[in-house]
């Protein structure tokens, strides 16, 4: 994905939005352990929770995507794409690292993950929001919530 500057550009570091972000599934131990390390952090100890569990059965489910943003090879993002019925996928779990967030990375993980989903022939998608608040990410991304639930 490449992304010019312009009138509707968010800037990220010095400049635009480098076409070195992209999207990838987790596909050894080092991806996961960075995912589960952004999720921890920013969704559950910046948030005053406890109790993440790094060995949650839903996140090695086959019909499960645990997925990373990643920033010039380095894992800045993360969402888990969740196969719930027919063409139907669930977004769980939208993190970016603290130090990045209001620099237009969520908006550009939403639609990468829009993008994944449609790959795999989904036709629609809906957001699930982490216990206590609803996640600015996917609600400024225009995305529909689900039913409240677990965040896993």
């Amino acid at each position: 994905m490449r992304w010019q500057c312009g009138r509707h550009c968010r800037r990220f570091e010095a400049g635009c939005m480098p076409s070195r972000v992209y999207l990838k599934r987790l596909e050894n131990d080092g991806d996961w352990a960075a995912y589960h390390r952004i999720r921890r952090r920013v969704l559950w100890e910046d948030r005053g929770l406890d109790g993440y569990d790094e060995r949650h059965p839903n996140d090695r489910l086959a019909s499960n995507h645990p997925l990373l943003l990643m920033h010039e090879g380095t894992p800045v993002g993360t969402a888990r794409l969740d196969v719930t019925g027919p063409r139907l996928g669930v977004v769980r779990l939208v993190a970016i690292e603290a130090n990045l967030q209001r620099r237009g990375l969520g908006r550009i993980l939403m639609q990468e993950v829009e993008s994944y989903a449609r790959r795999v022939v989904w036709s629609s998608l809906r957001s699930m929001p982490p216990r206590r608040q609803k996640d600015s990410i996917k609600a400024s991304a225009g995305w529909p919530f689900g039913p409240t639930g677990k965040t896993h």
